[in-house]
């Protein structure tokens, strides 16, 4: 991996932001275990409604669940595959998710598959000498979510969507490109519902124009993202 120093300040500025959101997480977390560790009071003399004082415990998203998530995220360059030009990348989006099974497999692959869709209305790859504006949809991105452990929701993308730019990520290209990544993050729900959560993840990402010219050398990166989204449970 190539670093540039200095980092451009759009990617230091989302780099700190990444990090405080993680920090923020984590010490939501860590309250709410010291929460649950805390003991359950005994019931009031006036009696209580098992059904309503009994909280199932999350376990990740249900089958039929709705996800809304909104994110940003930087990158930084990859000298991987022929990469030509090495670009700093600063991405905003949202995305929504459907979760389409129940929870297969066993151990610590157990999970839900989910199909997700994501907007990327902004994209700005920092080239050595000038920067380029896009945007981008990603109508295909199966990601799974592996059952909840410890209040964490791990989960595991792979996605292929396409970009437009006001010009061409890599001269003598073109101004529209393909998109790839892989990407491995994690959930850190709010609540005993686990409706609201934030993410943080690390993800491997390439642009490319698929071989619309002969010169196709691509641009790769490893991009750092964080977000924040909820869940609309089926009823």
């Amino acid at each position: 991996m190539i670093l540039r120093t200095p980092l451009p300040r759009a990617i230091r500025a989302t780099l700190r932001i990444i990090a405080t959101a993680a920090v923020l997480a984590c010490l939501y977390v860590a309250s709410g275990w010291a929460q649950a560790s805390g003991g359950t009071s005994s019931p009031s003399s006036e009696g209580s409604d098992p059904k309503r004082d009994t909280v199932r415990p999350v376990d990740g998203p249900e089958k039929g669940s709705n996800e809304w998530l909104v994110w940003a995220g930087g990158a930084l360059p990859l000298n991987l595959f022929y990469a030509a030009p090495l670009a700093h990348i600063w991405t905003a989006g949202g995305s929504y998710g459907r979760v389409l099974t129940g929870a297969h497999g066993r151990g610590p692959f157990r999970g839900r598959f989910e199909w997700v869709v994501e907007v990327d209305p902004v994209v700005e790859v920092l080239l050595p000498k000038r920067p380029v504006y896009g945007a981008g949809i990603t109508p295909v991105v199966w990601k799974w979510d592996f059952v909840t452990r410890r209040r964490l929701s791990p989960y595991w993308e792979l996605y292929g969507g396409v970009l437009w730019s006001n010009h061409q990520v890599v001269a003598t290209t073109t101004p529209f490109n393909f998109t790839a990544s892989t990407a491995a993050g994690v959930s850190f729900p709010m609540g005993k519902s686990g409706k609201y959560s934030w993410t943080v993840d690390v993800r491997w990402f390439h642009i490319s124009n698929g071989g619309i010219t002969y010169y196709n050398p691509g641009v790769n990166t490893l991009e750092f993202r964080t977000g924040f989204g909820f869940f609309s449970h089926p009823k």
